[in-house]
């Protein structure tokens, strides 16, 4: 059950945007950015940003600070690696987004190894612990929730993996976090970052971290952090309630609705709310299969699937950018899939504020679609 206080959508358009990021932000929360400008070195702002940060500790599920950023989730893993003593890095590459976390610890001048496998697959413990015992690695990349395929690889035992192994682990879970389960400091886990525009569903422009006390010590004696992402400096900045840069204020002040919203429903009551969803998917694709004929399909095998996306193939002989684009003539926008599975896939994002009610109207333009 949703814990009583939280309200479900209720503006009659919402839940025509399925997106698996950005994805669609209720009323009341794009509304509150219209509040009035602050000085950020002041009180008033020091208030705001404490409120931020218990609200955002309470979704990480941390005591550590949690970093707020002007940027995409992709600045915070650059952050990531910028803040690593030296030495190689292994990438667990499963996707997309797995990927772009190798190139850009590759960017930042970084010896890295990749352990990937295809999309849409997870990564194995066993074939895990090969790589790391074949090399001391300084630290592992890993994506939690993979956004390009929907795959959920399982982080805190790939993190203690790591740690087994004398290696940092660096998470993203930018499509993860606020849908899926995590637990910062009962997991141990060294560093997660996410996005605003996920399944937190707020306005992209937000990127959320946080780093436990190991990995802001071992930053402290890594060279070449920069300056704008600096972890360092957040975390000077962070136990101040400050930031150490002008920050966006128009998108905290919407996070803050957002985290009293989140904070009504629980955490564990939202991440069974995502999962409901993914199941409701599944039972859907399994119905339309069987009533039309043409079968669709999850391309992540049960069990390793993310309750906040879903990619889905296509039958033979139905183009997939077309199938989406015909949804969109009925009022819904689904995502295309991403990269090389573009023709062969689409993507529906069930997170953030989405229930299986708004769901519904998702599934039906997309059964109509394929009658069509």
């Amino acid at each position: 059950m949703i814990a009583l206080g939280w309200s479900m959508p209720t503006d009659p358009s919402f839940g025509t945007f399925f997106l698996p990021g950005p994805t669609e932000v209720r009323a009341e929360v794009l509304a509150a950015m219209l509040k009035p400008m602050i000085p950020h070195r002041s009180s008033e702002f020091e208030e705001l940003f404490g409120r931020l940060q218990d609200g955002l500790k309470g979704v990480f599920l941390t005591k550590r600070p949690v970093f707020i950023s002007a940027s995409s989730g992709t600045g915070m893993m650059e952050a990531a690696i910028r803040a690593l003593p030296p030495g190689p890095v292994l990438c667990l590459v499963n996707g997309a987004f797995s990927e772009r976390f190798a190139h850009i610890a590759e960017m930042c001048g970084r010896q890295v190894d990749r352990y990937e496998v295809a999309w849409g697959e997870v990564h194995e413990l066993g074939e895990l612990d090969k790589h790391l015992s074949a090399k001391q690695y300084r630290a592992i990349t890993a994506t939690h929730s993979e956004t390009s395929t929907g795959a959920l690889n399982q982080v805190r035992a790939i993190s203690d993996a790591a740690h087994s192994r004398g290696a940092l682990c660096m998470v993203d879970s930018v499509s993860g976090l606020g849908g899926a389960e995590l637990r910062f400091d009962d997991w141990q886990l060294d560093y997660v970052l996410t996005g605003s525009q996920k399944a937190l569903a707020l306005p992209p422009g937000l990127a959320f971290a946080v780093a436990s006390e190991e990995m802001i010590e071992l930053a402290g004696k890594a060279e070449g952090r920069g300056v704008y992402f600096d972890l360092v400096e957040m975390n000077r900045f962070a136990a101040a309630n400050q930031v150490p840069a002008t920050p966006a204020f128009s998108l905290m002040y919407a996070l803050e609705v957002q985290l009293e919203s989140m904070h009504s429903e629980g955490i564990e009551n939202r991440w069974k709310r995502h999962l409901d969803m993914s199941a409701a998917t599944d039972a859907w694709l399994a119905s339309v299969s069987s009533s039309t004929g043409k079968s669709l399909e999850n391309i992540v095998k049960a069990g390793s699937r993310s309750p906040t996306v879903s990619t889905i193939r296509v039958p033979a002989g139905v183009n997939a950018k077309s199938f989406v684009k015909k949804v969109k003539e009925r009022g819904i926008q689904l995502g295309g899939g991403y990269g090389k599975l573009g023709d062969t896939t689409f993507r529906i994002g069930h997170m953030g504020d989405h229930t299986v009610s708004t769901l519904e109207r998702c599934f039906e333009a997309c059964e109509e679609a394929l009658k069509d």
